[in-house]
């Protein structure tokens, strides 16, 4: 998890984003590639000076289409940047809803979240990005051909939603992200299947709907906020 103030002192976070504010004073247009590879030179020895390497993200606009322009995964939280992300709500057999838990090491420590959660990597899809966070987190292969899920498989619900807000635990860094939500039926193969493949996730919590709904109205501060966000759009979904 990134604690930008322990990361880099609070006047290097307000500098940083006073050069963005500047560049886009100069040019009165979104970043370019060029603006984001000139701000990337001057910051990346202050922000990610040990970074070996950081994968890109597409920047999009709030509706998610694309900008043309990618960056380095840092330099998104101090700017608000805005990037896509993904929600994956899937049921057991028996309709229950699986519900992660996060590691310790990770955003969101502790608190509990929809069954799979990631950011899209840049030239990805939103399915492609989905089936590779699947993969990655719980070990589930989308494909109903591997008989991990039932036909048809991963579906999205609806159409990707915009948040834009101030990160509780890191101010004033800003969260800025554009998800799609997807669900998914697990079949009793795939319910064995899972596990945690990549250390984000530490433990599952089965739950109702009804239960789910009661923690999203009484005690969202259990909860990351993605399942806070995300939760509305599934049930409207589940519901329909």
């Amino acid at each position: 998890m990134i604690s930008w103030p322990e990361q880099f002192a609070l006047d290097d976070l307000a500098r940083l984003q006073e050069d963005m504010a500047r560049t886009h004073s100069r040019n009165g247009s979104p970043l370019s590639g060029r603006d984001v590879a000139s701000l990337s030179d001057r910051w990346r020895p202050v922000v990610q000076p040990r970074a070996k390497h950081e994968e890109p993200f597409d920047l999009v606009d709030r509706t998610g289409e694309f900008t043309g322009v990618a960056a380095q995964r840092w330099l998104f939280p101090p700017l608000g940047l805005c990037h896509r992300t993904v929600h994956l709500a899937l049921l057991t057999p028996q309709d229950w809803l699986v519900l992660q838990v996060r590691s310790p090491r990770v955003d969101w420590p502790g608190l509990i979240d929809l069954s799979v959660t990631g950011h899209v990597r840049a030239g990805l899809s939103w399915q492609e990005a989905m089936r590779c966070e699947a993969a990655e987190e719980l070990g589930v292969d989308l494909d109903p051909a591997a008989g991990m899920v039932e036909p048809p498989g991963v579906v999205a619900i609806g159409q990707p939603y915009h948040r834009s807000e101030a990160d509780s635990l890191n101010p004033p860094v800003h969260i800025c992200h554009v998800t799609q939500v997807f669900a998914a039926t697990l079949t009793p193969t795939g319910l064995s299947g899972l596990h945690f493949s990549d250390g984000e996730v530490v433990g599952l919590y089965l739950a109702s709907f009804d239960e789910v709904n009661r923690m999203v109205e009484e005690t969202p501060d259990r909860l990351a906020p993605g399942l806070v966000q995300s939760w509305p759009h599934y049930a409207a979904y589940n519901t329909g």
